[in-house]
């Protein structure tokens, strides 16, 4: 894929710097203050990156992203694949910690992730519904206008349901 990047030529530099200028002078300071925050403090021993790693790391030693099923982008400097462990659903669905409750997500799939299941309770309900019920290792699922799967590993699908296995959906 080639894709053609946008050109956005600047015709009068020196009309345009005046203009900056002009916006830098009346333009808002930068402000903070402290907020008193809810942190989650009980990961306890669970080492869901190690266990992701493990999971979905194939015999090539390449590590997969669960939904687009293609290598991580990129290896961190320290050579170990860059991946985020996105919580496959909140509290209301699991109140203990455990590996299994995450997914092994490239950067884009993780961040499609998060907004179009995370963020739609529906949607979250869905996949639960889907992981409870489900045989096939492969989840069907929407992200905005992209039908996909996530695709588990035999030892993921199967700890998944028995951590479900006493929830109500």
């Amino acid at each position: 894929m080639n894709n053609i990047f946008p050109k956005r030529a600047v015709s009068n530099p020196d009309r345009r710097e005046k203009k900056v200028k002009e916006k830098i002078k009346t333009a808002e300071k930068r402000t903070f203050e402290s907020r008193k925050r809810s942190v989650r403090i009980s990961q306890g021993s669970v080492e869901q990156r190690t266990w992701l790693k493990n999971n979905y790391t194939n015999e090539n030693e390449e590590m997969i992203c669960q939904i687009c099923k293609s290598e991580m982008p990129f290896r961190k400097r320290d050579g170990e694949y860059y991946f985020e462990a996105v919580e496959i659903a909140g509290a209301e669905y699991f109140d203990v910690e455990h590996e299994a409750q995450y997914l092994a997500l490239c950067p884009v799939c993780s961040a499609m992730y998060r907004e179009f299941v995370k963020n739609d309770e529906e949607a979250t309900a869905d996949i639960i519904d889907s992981l409870k019920y489900s045989d096939d290792p492969e989840i069907e699922l929407t992200l905005g206008e992209l039908n996909t799967t996530i695709q588990f590993v035999e030892a993921h699908l199967h700890d998944l349901k028995v951590i479900l296995s006493d929830i109500e959906v």
